[in-house]
């Protein structure tokens, strides 16, 4: 099966490091050989592992347990991969030496802070998963700290790239009319149910003029919205709704929507109010968006010149021998 789609969603690989599910547990008996020496560095096994681990994770979440049965223009996921955790860490090495030679280093609360993100990561992974990379919260700092200085570099490149007033302006009068209508605010109710029968009870209840306040109370099924001072009430974009509600149209104000499934629950909607953003803020958005984009590419092009200056030399016996973080049973 093909999906080529999802390489857009991947491609930016993963530069910070994340928790997916709740266990614990000790490591076990752990071999920590060298994996790979990137510029003459050691990569050590542990290391290697935990973006391993980060990447297949955010594998997983784009595409579920059957990405690893897709194919990738002629790659297989686990292929990508091993690529895009190896970008990775070549990644994190040249943020490390500009790092270096431009005397860029964290503070003592960023230390600190990814101390405790490493404590969290540990707490928050499988144990299984904790024995495959060999680490503990503290061999995980340096790593995190690695992460941390990455982020760092990369913003400094970007400040380093200088936008063309006229080309922001340019961008702007290209965009202003898709941005104004992206960017219109909806002001909704909302009132989730995990039973479709009720989301038409509710439905049919609230089109014949019961109080959609009353409503939420009475059936909708998120505990911590209810909790809230204002309940069901949000305010969103657009662009953002009509995406996250895979519809075509805004409904009309006041008009309650038909139930629209999203994972396992059923959203009922009302739209109550649609402002239209003023010219000066679209504007601003505009150039706002426009520059981050400039940046983006400014950065992201100089890490491509520094991971291709780089030697990558492999020891083939440790690292064909490497295991996975996902279910190598999955079938096609």
């Amino acid at each position: 099966m093909k999906k080529k789609g999802l390489l857009c969603l991947l491609a930016a690989g993963v530069m910070a490091l994340s928790a997916c599910s709740a266990d614990t547990g000790k490591t076990s008996k752990f071999n920590d050989e060298v994996v790979m020496k990137v510029d003459g560095r050691e990569i050590m096994k542990s290391e290697y592992m935990v973006y391993l681990y980060t990447t297949t994770k955010s594998f997983t979440a784009v595409g579920g347990d059957d990405i690893w049965t897709m194919d990738f223009d002629g790659q297989t996921a686990d292929e990508l991969v091993a690529e895009r955790t190896l970008n990775t860490l070549q990644s994190v090495i040249a943020a490390m030496k500009y790092a270096e030679e431009n005397k860029i280093a964290l503070t003592k609360e960023q230390k600190e802070a990814a101390a405790k993100a490493s404590e969290q990561f540990v707490t928050n992974v499988p144990a299984e998963d904790i024995q495959k990379m060999g680490i503990d919260a503290k061999k995980l700092t340096p790593f995190m700290e690695g992460s941390y200085l990455y982020s760092m570099v990369y913003q400094a490149l970007a400040a380093e790239c200088e936008v063309d007033d006229g080309e922001k302006a340019q961008y702007y009068e290209q965009n202003k009319a898709q941005m104004k209508d992206d960017y219109t605010t909806l002001e909704i109710d909302t009132i989730v149910l995990n039973d479709l029968d009720k989301a038409n009870e509710v439905v049919k209840k609230a089109r014949a003029g019961e109080d959609f306040n009353s409503l939420f109370k009475e059936y909708d099924v998120d505990e911590n919205a209810k909790k809230a001072a204002d309940g069901g009430k949000m305010s969103v974009y657009k662009a953002q709704f009509l995406s996250s509600f895979a519809m075509e149209t805004v409904p009309e104000v006041g008009r309650v929507s038909e139930p629209v499934k999203m994972d396992n629950n059923y959203f009922v909607v009302r739209v109550n109010k649609v402002t239209v953003p003023e010219d000066s803020e679209v504007k601003k958005m505009a150039e706002t968006a426009f520059v981050n984009q400039k940046q983006a590419e400014y950065s992201d092009a100089r890490f491509a010149e520094m991971i291709a200056a780089q030697k990558v030399e492999y020891v083939d016996k440790v690292y064909n021998s490497l295991e996975k973080f996902h279910d190598t049973n999955v079938t096609k």
